[in-house]
C-alpha cells in the first residue's frame, strides 16, 4: 500500500513537471517585450504567473517538480551561458515566491491557497502580487552586486537604468497580480471536470440566461469593440493612453455582468493584448516614462478591480445569506411558506400534506413557545430519514405543519409517517410528551391562485380528522371516508366535487320598479346528491375554504352562458350578482370579469354588481380598486344590506354607487313602526338628492308595497312582488 502511495505521488510529480515545462517555456515565448534605453526588457515577465499559480494549485508538492521544470527550461534557453549563473537566477526567482508560499502557509493554514478571489484573496493578492515581485528584484539586486552576469542577464540584475529598473518590477508586479488569476483557473478549469461544469453552471451560464442575456453581449460588444481600438495599428491622438478609464469603466460595469471571476481572466487578456500592442496608443516622445506611468495605472487599476470584487462577492454572499433567512422560520428552522411556493415553482406537481399536531395548542400553553417550536423541529427530524429526494417539511401556521411528497403510493407513505410519529413521545425537559398526529393531504394543482387556497382547505381537513382515522385526503371520494370523518367534513368535500362538475344552479328573484320595469337578483343553488342545497348550507362551507373566488368566478361564467342564449332567443333581461367578500379583496378579480364579458360580448350595463356595505365604504386597496374598475367597465353597484352596519349620512354623502338595498330589518314592520318610517324616507330623501335608486328587500303585503312607494322607494323585492324561479 505504501509503495502505491509512493508511485501515485511520483506520477502526480511528473505530471506537475510536464505541465510547468510546457507552461513555463510557452509562457516565456509569449512575453511582451520592449526596448528601454537600448535593452530589452520584459513589459510582464509571464513564466512568474505560471509559477505562482502551479503553487496554489498543488502546494509544497509542486516545489521539486516546478523547479526542475524552470532549471530545465532555462539551461535550455541558455545553454551558452554558465549553469551555475542561471541556476543563481532561477534561485532569485524561485525561493522569495516559495518563501512568501511558506508564509501563507502558515499564517492561513491547509487552505491557504483555496479560491484565490474568495475570502483569502486580498492576503494572497497582496503577499504574492506586491511582496514576492519586490522580494525578487531586491535579490536580484543583491547578487548582482557581487556576481557578474553576461549581458543578456546583467540588466535584470541592476545593471542598467533606473527606469528600466522601474519597468522590470512593474513588469514582475503585472505578472505575479494580473495574470495569476487568469493562468490559476485556467488550469483549473482545464484540470478538473468538476471545477470546469461548476464555473459554467454558477459563473457562466447564468449570466447568458434570457433575463440578461442582451445585458451580457451588449457588453462583450463593447469590450470588443474598445480593443480593437486600441490595439489597432491606426496611430491616432484620439485613440491614446487618455482613453484608458474608459476601458476601466466597462470592466467596472463587468464585475456584476459576467461574474467576479470571469472578470478577472477577461482582464488578464485584455490588458495582454494592451501590454504587447502598447505602441499603438502609447504616442509619446518620451516613451519609457509614458510606459511606465500606463503599467502603474493598469496595477492601480487592478488592485481596484481585485477589490470591487471582494466586495461585490461578499454582497453577493450575504444576500444568499439575507435570502436563506426570509424562507426559513427563526424559531423552527424549518423552511417556511415562501420556500414552498419557491420549491414548487422548481418541482411543479406532486402532493401536499398538512400534518396537525393536535394537543400542541394544550401543551403550548402549559409549556411554553419553544416548546412547540422543539415540536416541530422533531418531527423533522424524525421524517427526515423516511423523505425522498426533494421531498421537505415546510413551517405552517399554529399547531401545524406542511409535508411535500411526490405523487405515487403517498397515501400509504404518509400513513405509515403519522403512525411513526404517533408512536413516538417528545422528551422536553425531563418529561416525555405525548403528541396527536393528524394529516389532511391534496394535489397541487398548476393555477395561479391554488396554493393559498389549498392550503385552506387542508388545514380545515386536517383540524376535522379524528384518531380513528388520522388521514383523509381532499380528493377521496365522501363514500370512502364517510365512515371515518364528521358530517361537516363530508359536507365540504360534497360542495368541492359539485362546484368542480359544475353543478351550480341560478334562481332569478325579480325586483320590480313602480312603472313595472324589472330586474332579476340572481341567488345560487347548488345540486348535491341529486338534490338542491340552499345557500345558508353551503355558503359558511364555501367561505371558510376560500372558495369564494372559485364560486363567484362559478356563477358569472353560468350568467353570461345564460345571457349569451337569451340573446337568441331576443331577450334584453338584467341582473344582479352578489359578490363575496373575500372575492373583491383579491387583486385582478375585476380584471378577470371584465374579461369574461369582453369575451361573451355582454354588455356590461346588463348586470348590477351587488356589494356589501362594508365593502362599499372599504379602505381595503384591492377592494376599493375592484370597485371602482367594475363600475368604470359599465357595471352597476348596488349596497346590500343598507343601513344594517357601518353606514350614515356622512358615509352616504359620500357613497360612489347606483342603487342602495334597505335591508329587511327596516321593512317587516314598516307598517306599525314609526321610527322605521323615519329611517326609510330619510334614506330616499338623501338617496335622491344624490341620483341613487333605492330598492327594499322582504316586501311581503300590499300595505308595505303602497307605503314605500309613497316614501320614495324606486324598487321592491319580495314575495310579494315574486319568488326565486331557476334560470332556465
Amino acid at each position: 500500500m505504501n509503495m502505491d502511495v509512493f508511485f501515485n505521488k511520483i506520477r502526480k510529480q511528473l505530471f506537475i513537471f510536464i505541465i510547468s515545462t510546457v507552461l513555463i517555456a510557452v509562457s516565456r515565448h509569449f512575453s511582451p517585450l520592449t526596448w528601454i534605453d537600448g535593452e530589452p526588457n520584459y513589459l510582464s515577465w509571464l513564466p512568474l504567473s505560471v509559477i505562482i499559480s502551479v503553487l496554489l494549485l498543488w502546494g509544497r508538492m509542486a516545489v521539486i517538480p516546478l523547479t526542475f521544470a524552470t532549471v530545465t527550461v532555462y539551461l535550455w534557453i541558455f545553454s551558452t551561458e554558465s549553469p551555475w549563473l542561471i541556476l543563481l537566477f532561477i534561485g532569485c526567482v524561485l525561493v522569495p515566491v516559495i518563501a512568501v508560499c511558506g508564509a501563507l502557509r502558515r499564517w492561513g493554514g491547509r487552505r491557504w491557497r483555496h479560491d484565490m478571489m474568495g475570502r483569502n484573496g486580498a492576503v494572497l493578492i497582496c503577499a504574492l502580487g506586491f511582496v514576492a515581485p519586490c522580494l525578487i528584484k531586491a535579490l536580484m539586486y543583491l547578487t548582482g552586486m557581487f556576481v557578474p552576469f553576461p549581458d543578456g542577464l546583467s540588466p535584470y540584475f541592476g545593471m542598467t537604468s533606473y527606469l528600466f529598473n522601474v519597468i522590470d518590477v512593474q513588469s514582475l508586479i503585472i505578472s505575479a497580480l494580473i495574470f495569476s488569476p487568469a493562468v490559476y483557473y485556467s488550469l483549473r478549469v482545464s484540470l478538473s471536470p468538476a471545477f470546469r461544469r461548476a464555473m459554467w453552471l454558477v459563473r457562466v451560464k447564468p449570466y447568458f440566461s434570457p433575463a440578461i442575456r442582451t445585458k451580457t453581449v451588449i457588453w462583450f460588444t463593447a469590450l470588443a469593440s474598445l480593443m480593437w481600438v486600441f490595439c489597432s495599428p491606426v496611430s491616432s491622438e484620439l485613440f491614446s493612453a487618455y482613453m484608458l478609464p474608459l476601458l476601466f469603466f466597462i470592466f467596472t460595469v463587468g464585475i456584476r455582468s459576467p461574474g467576479a471571476i470571469f472578470i478577472a481572466i477577461l482582464w488578464a487578456i485584455s490588458a495582454f493584448f494592451l501590454i504587447q500592442f502598447n505602441k499603438n496608443f502609447v504616442h509619446n516622445i518620451n516613451y519609457g516614462p509614458v510606459l511606465a506611468f500606463t503599467l502603474s495605472i493598469f496595477i492601480a487599476f487592478t488592485v481596484c478591480l481585485y477589490y470591487m470584487i471582494r466586495i461585490y462577492n461578499r454582497g453577493a454572499r450575504l444576500q444568499r445569506v439575507w435570502h436563506n433567512h426570509a424562507l426559513t422560520d427563526p424559531m423552527t428552522w424549518l423552511p417556511n411558506l415562501r420556500a414552498l411556493d419557491a420549491h414548487m415553482k422548481t418541482h411543479p406537481g406532486g402532493i401536499l400534506c398538512c400534518i396537525r399536531l393536535n394537543n400542541l395548542e394544550f401543551l403550548g400553553r402549559h409549556y411554553g413557545f419553544l416548546m412547540r417550536a422543539h415540536c416541530k423541529s422533531l418531527l423533522d427530524q424524525t421524517l427526515s430519514v423516511h423523505l425522498r429526494a426533494n421531498e421537505r417539511v415546510f413551517q405552517f401556521i399554529g399547531c401545524e405543519v406542511l409535508l411535500y411528497l411526490h405523487e405515487g403510493n403517498h397515501e400509504k407513505r404518509l400513513r405509515q409517517m403519522v403512525s411513526i410519529l404517533n408512536a413516538r413521545r417528545v422528551p422536553w425537559k425531563e418529561q416525555q410528551l405525548t403528541i396527536e398526529y393528524m394529516a389532511a393531504w391534496g394535489k397541487i394543482m398548476a393555477v395561479p391562485g391554488e396554493l393559498n387556497r389549498l392550503l385552506g382547505q387542508l388545514s380545515y381537513l386536517a383540524e376535522q380528522t379524528n384518531t380513528l382515522e388520522p388521514v383523509i385526503g381532499l380528493d377521496t371520494q365522501p363514500e370512502s371516508v364517510m365512515s371515518a370523518t364528521s358530517g361537516q367534513v363530508e359536507l365540504f368535500q360534497k360542495i368541492k366535487q359539485a362546484l368542480d362538475n359544475g353543478q351550480l344552479l341560478l334562481v332569478g328573484q325579480p325586483i320590480v320598479g313602480r312603472s313595472g320595469e324589472r330586474y332579476d337578483e340572481i341567488l345560487s343553488r347548488l345540486m348535491v346528491d341529486g338534490r338542491i342545497m340552499m345557500p345558508d348550507t353551503f355558503l359558511p362551507i364555501i367561505t371558510q375554504c376560500d372558495l369564494s373566488v372559485h364560486f363567484d368566478m362559478l356563477v358569472m361564467a353560468k350568467l353570461l352562458s345564460y345571457l349569451s342564449s337569451s340573446v337568441a332567443r331576443g331577450e334584453n333581461r338584467r341582473f344582479s350578482v352578489n359578490l363575496m367578500p373575500v372575492t373583491l379583496m383579491q387583486n385582478g378579480v375585476a380584471q378577470r370579469i371584465v374579461r369574461l364579458f369582453t369575451e361573451s360580448e355582454v354588455d356590461a350595463s346588463r348586470i348590477v354588481i351587488e356589494v356589501t356595505e362594508e365593502q362599499a365604504f372599504s379602505t381595503a386597496e384591492h377592494t376599493a380598486r375592484n370597485i371602482q374598475l367594475l363600475r368604470q367597465a359599465g357595471f352597476m353597484i348596488a349596497i346590500d344590506d343598507f343601513g344594517t352596519g357601518y353606514s350614515n349620512y356622512e358615509r352616504l354623502k359620500r357613497l360612489d354607487a347606483d342603487i342602495i338595498k334597505i335591508d329587511g330589518c327596516f321593512i317587516r314592520n314598516i307598517t306599525r313602526s314609526t321610527e322605521d318610517v323615519i329611517i326609510v324616507q330619510s334614506i330616499c330623501a338623501l338617496a335622491k338628492f344624490r341620483g341613487l335608486d333605492v330598492v327594499a328587500e322582504f316586501v311581503e303585503t300590499a300595505a308595505q308595497r303602497e307605503l314605500l312607494f309613497n316614501l320614495g322607494v324606486d324598487y321592491l323585492q319580495g314575495y310579494l312582488v315574486g319568488k326565486p324561479e331557476l334560470l332556465t
